[in-house]
């Protein structure tokens, strides 16, 4: 099976090909080590110091990476006439969008104008996203999603959203976030401390990730100042891209490693003894798919969570585990009590290669289907 998949090359603070990292790097490396023929597209929307139209091989994908430019929209236009060019000469059975409404709907127009199937995945609640605000992209991206032949969603919340508001014709499966088990597994916490700088003595609890307003980081921030006003053995321990107006405000027993990569996260949850995943009640945090949850377990991290979305699904049973988003004093009693139960909910931890041949499963039958249909059409 050839597949070409479409998606934007920075997300999560990371980038796609120099990190190979996340979702979009991962599903197609297990497609394409799975035997199918894999053409990967990256759209840049920040200037980096790589050339436009780099072709590079990465774990068997051929990927392609463009900057969109600076000239709105018609930098689509441009990047849509070189998907189109492109798709024309390596004809694949289907085609994949993922990453944000944008590619989304490139990936309805090309499949259309190809007349070959187009499955899309949706690792958050696009219409979230500040883009959809532009007028007209929202009616778009959901008629693309509606006419896609299948659609794979992050979360059950997710799916059970994409089902009733945008009546889609093809079938929608939740596919999870999974974890990468060469950087997020148990290990020994002195040695991790000691290979980040970290105090090798007293408590730690801290979290990775997006560090902004818009995770409702400020309620961490002032629950931890409760934490520490109780026992003062505790420090607070902070990696990722963060709000800088917000982390000047933060204690002088809190420890602030930067942006880290993939890898060190992993270090960092091994050092810790309490993680912390702060987020919203509100159409991103209902609909998401909390990441660090799976990779803080598959580090035998116990952890605190805001009680919303997956989270709250995944963690029913684990109460301990569940603070009330935007309350710190809830946030605060559920560190303390997990400081003091180091409660493990016992979840299964899925790898990216059990999350490949799902995906790769979809593709499969989404082309199988559309095979036969055209065969009754004929």
């Amino acid at each position: 099976m050839r597949v070409l998949f479409i998606t934007k090359q920075q997300y999560m603070a990371k980038d796609l090909l120099a990190d190979r990292f996340g979702r979009f790097y991962e599903i197609p490396r297990v497609l394409a080590q799975s035997g199918h023929e894999v053409h990967g597209v990256c759209l840049r929307y920040r200037p980096e110091q790589i050339t436009s139209g780099t072709r590079r091989s990465h774990d068997f994908v051929a990927w392609s990476s463009f900057y969109l430019g600076l000239d709105l929209p018609l930098g689509f236009v441009r990047h849509y006439a070189r998907l189109l060019k492109l798709a024309r000469r390596i004809r694949p059975d289907v085609l994949v969008g993922a990453s944000d409404c944008f590619h989304i709907i490139m990936a309805s127009r090309l499949a259309s104008k190809l007349n070959i199937p187009y499955v899309i995945d949706l690792y958050d609640n696009f219409e979230a996203y500040s883009a959809t605000q532009i007028p007209g992209l929202r009616q778009w991206y959901r008629y693309a999603v509606r006419k896609a032949a299948a659609v794979s969603v992050v979360s059950d919340a997710l799916s059970a959203k994409i089902e009733s508001e945008y009546c889609p014709r093809g079938s929608v499966r939740t596919i999870t976030n999974a974890v990468a088990p060469e950087f997020f597994h148990a290990g020994e916490k002195v040695m991790a401390r000691r290979t980040l700088g970290l105090p090798e003595a007293g408590l730690l609890v801290g979290s990775a990730g997006s560090l902004t307003a818009s995770r409702n980081i400020a309620v961490l921030y002032r629950a931890f100042e409760r934490v520490k006003n109780v026992d003062s053995r505790v420090s607070l321990v902070l990696a990722g891209p963060a709000d800088k107006r917000l982390i000047s405000q933060v204690s002088n027993k809190t420890i602030y490693l930067g942006e880290i990569s993939h890898k060190r996260v992993g270090e960092l949850f091994r050092a810790l003894d309490v993680g912390i995943i702060c987020n919203r009640d509100d159409d991103f945090g209902r609909y998401c798919f909390p990441q660090k949850l799976f990779e803080m377990l598959a580090c035998r991290l116990p952890l605190v969570a805001a009680d919303v979305g997956a989270s709250q699904s995944l963690l029913r049973g684990s109460d301990i585990c569940l603070y009330h988003p935007g309350s710190e004093d809830s946030l605060a009693k559920a560190i303390h009590a997990q400081l003091a139960a180091r409660h493990l909910p016992a979840l299964p931890i899925p790898t990216w290669q059990d999350r490949g041949l799902e995906f790769g499963e979809l593709l499969t039958k989404t082309v199988s289907t559309s095979a036969k249909c055209l065969m009754v059409a004929i």
